[in-house]
């Protein structure tokens, strides 16, 4: 079983090694030749890039002018929702007002009535009085029965003030009669003003969260169009950096390539001491290493691929570089120089050799579950596998340094889903798989 695993595993290597030929920077050139094929294709994706960032460039401008579009669209709602509430605020107003008056007409009509009711039994009392006397009353008779003129006259303006007193009763009687019918019309009126006044607040209270609900629907709109340019950018930012960053590795390449052609004799002998003193380290730091400097190997498909301090996680970020906020593809980890690093999982190793600002750097491909995973180690101090080599989880396959861009001695890890096409592409948090 374990056979079958290390073939299958060498042939993944194969094809990864085809995949990587057509993606990524080649780490296998050994020629002159190769590196300048090398040379113009990234001059050819420089020119892609730069076709593709004007193209971009344009749908950002698009963008800004529907966000444009969109604010001027809020402004708009937000001058209709300060006229309903305007509105609301009035009718409110006259609603309290329109209470008031109707309080006021209850108050009236009450007394009124109170003050008709009292008439009425005055001029019922005065009914019942001349019914107990024979009938009706006859001023006349009155006048009539006088014994003298001194008395006719008495009786003259008694009668008169009693008729007076009369008319006086039935005129305020009728007038009040007739005001509290006109007040009923008015209290009438109000009930009506009052009903109406409802339910043109409820109309607008209906109105006002209509607009909120728009005005909150394009805010979202404007928020997910701002993160969308903001993401364009920063893509585009990053990935002509990376181009710009390979290119230069590549120049760099090329001219040391120059150099080793006209030393090939002087350089295959320091070739050799070189990697005899590697394996020497190699075997030195496998031995002296303690449980404290090597990670433990967890169980599952994930381990952590190095001991140290956790100082970076995956996600946007200041650059301790070149500052300003950018977008950080892996994790980082910080240890002394030749602190091991292992391999996360079992793998076959695609790629060892220095990469552009990475520094020194090995990826490894893995086959977790029919899912093809890629890691990726950064900033090494030495490199201990070569490609091709079959790795199996835990097993030292370099050391931490600072090589590269880098502000100190750490790890840099990252995790791509397929084969590494970049920083940026295929990119996920290792926080995933791994624990720390």
């Amino acid at each position: 079983m374990r056979k079958q695993s290390t073939w299958l595993l060498r042939i993944l290597a194969i094809a990864t090694t085809g995949a990587l030929l057509i993606t990524t920077p080649s780490a296998f050139a050994n020629t002159l030749n190769d590196l300048k094929n090398e040379q113009k294709q990234l001059e050819n994706k420089k020119s892609n890039i730069n076709s593709n960032i004007k193209e971009t460039e344009g749908k950002i401008n698009q963008n800004e002018s529907k966000m444009d579009q969109i604010l001027a669209q809020i402004k708009e709602l937000d001058s209709k929702i300060i006229s309903t509430e305007t509105q609301i605020s009035e009718v409110l107003n006259q609603i309290k007002l329109t209470t008031t008056e109707i309080e006021k007409l209850r108050a009236s009509i009450k007394e009124l009535e109170r003050k008709i009711e009292e008439r009425d039994e005055l001029l019922k009392e005065r009914i019942r009085a001349v019914q107990v006397s024979g009938g009706s009353v006859s001023y006349i008779d009155v006048l009539l029965g006088a014994n003298s003129f001194i008395d006719f006259i008495d009786r003259f303006s008694a009668v008169n003030t009693l008729m007076d007193a009369d008319r006086t009763i039935l005129q305020e009687q009728a007038d009040d009669k007739k005001q509290l019918e006109e007040q009923q019309v008015s209290l009438e009126k109000k009930l009506q003003q009052q009903e109406d006044s409802k339910n043109k607040l409820v109309s607008l209270k209906a109105s006002l969260d209509g607009q909120k609900a728009s005005k909150g629907k394009l805010v979202d709109q404007l928020e997910v169009e701002q993160a969308k340019l903001h993401e364009e950018k920063e893509v585009l930012e990053t990935e002509y950096d990376e181009i710009l960053n390979l290119s230069q590795a590549t120049q760099n390449k090329i001219v040391a390539e120059q150099k080793r052609l006209a030393e090939v004799a002087r350089k295959a002998a320091e070739e050799k001491k070189r990697k005899a003193a590697e394996e020497r380290k190699r075997q030195q730091a496998a031995s002296g290493s303690s449980s404290t400097v090597i990670p433990n190997v967890s169980s599952g498909s994930w381990t952590k691929p190095a001991s140290g301090r956790f100082t970076s996680g995956y996600g946007t970020r200041t650059h301790p570089i070149y500052g300003g906020t950018k977008t950080h593809y892996g994790i980082d980890i910080a240890n002394s120089t030749g602190t091991p690093v292992i391999s996360a999982a079992d793998g076959v190793v695609s790629y060892a050799s220095p990469l552009s600002t990475y520094g020194n750097v090995i990826m490894v491909t893995h086959s977790i579950d029919g899912q093809t995973f890629t890691s990726l180690y950064a900033h090494l101090s030495s490199i201990k596998v070569g490609v091709g080599q079959v790795v199996s989880k835990g097993q030292i396959i370099g050391a931490i340094g600072t090589t590269g861009n880098s502000t100190g001695p750490h790890l840099h890890f990252e995790i791509h889903v397929g084969n590494w096409e970049g920083m940026a592409k295929n990119s996920v948090n290792p926080m995933r798989y791994i624990s720390l």
